[in-house]
């Protein structure tokens, strides 16, 4: 059973039961009343069960087994995407179920578990289902750096969670250092145009527009050199290179 998603043993069991029970019901209404009551329960249970652990997933698990890396690393991808469809909760449900396997599997200190810690603090501090995710995520920060190195995406990534939220918070001159040490740190070992590099470098323009109103030249002149790098990466018709090119419209008509 080990090679069976815990999700998907309820539907399958429900399938063997119900084919099992179908044999000793007479032949009449009763056995049509079974069989919808039964289709019912299997259908609404395999919703269910897709929806924590989808289905090729589940597939790639029986034919692989629970603990293979490929089957964890595959868990943790079907997590992130749901965050572009606006699914936190779903997303926060399936990195929290795979977590504990990463961490017995793989360890606490392995890239792809520090990286799943990471998703699900962006995804907890974003949401308000952390106490103070201001330390938790420093706290990650200190555990993932030595491990994956400064320059590492998952470790900018980790900066640059903590920056947007202390700019939330009000500390901009924090925030400010905090997205300074994902540009520098970043392009020094990703180069200029990695999408984390632009995106630090569109929010700390932002912060200085913000900070810098009504003279705020400099910043729009820097957010165009931005935009400009986006679209060249990145395709004009790229969501961030579009939103970012739309904000920039936006304070050039002011």
């Amino acid at each position: 059973m080990q090679r069976i998603s815990k999700s998907w043993r309820w539907p399958l069991a429900g399938l063997i039961l119900s084919s099992a029970g179908a044999l000793f019901v007479p032949i009449g209404d009763m056995l049509w009343i079974h069989l919808f009551v039964t289709l019912f329960a299997v259908v609404l249970l395999t919703r269910l069960a897709h929806q924590e652990v989808p289905f090729p997933l589940a597939l790639a698990q029986l034919r692989l087994g629970a603990d293979d890396p490929a089957v964890l690393r595959a868990r943790v991808m079907s997590a992130a995407v749901c965050l572009p469809q606006g699914r936190a909760d779903l997303a926060l449900s399936r990195v929290k179920s795979v977590l504990p396997d990463l961490t017995r599997v793989l360890g606490p200190l392995h890239p792809d578990t520090l990286s799943a810690r990471l998703l699900s603090l962006q995804v907890q501090g974003e949401t308000g289902g952390l106490p103070d995710r201001l330390t938790s995520i420093r706290e990650l920060i200190a555990d993932i750096t030595p491990v994956l190195s400064p320059g590492h995406p998952d470790v900018l990534a980790a900066h640059y969670c903590l920056a947007e939220w202390l700019n939330q918070d009000g500390r901009t001159d924090e925030a400010e250092a905090a997205y300074g040490t994902v540009v520098t740190a970043g392009t020094e070992q990703l180069g200029p145009d990695h999408l984390v590099v632009l995106i630090a470098r569109s929010s700390l323009t932002i912060l200085h527009y913000d900070r810098t109103a009504p003279d705020n030249h400099a910043a729009v002149d820097e957010m165009t050199t931005v935009v400009a790098a986006m679209e060249r990466t990145l395709g004009a018709t790229h969501p961030t290179a579009a939103s970012t090119r739309h904000l920039l419209t936006q304070w050039q008509n002011t």
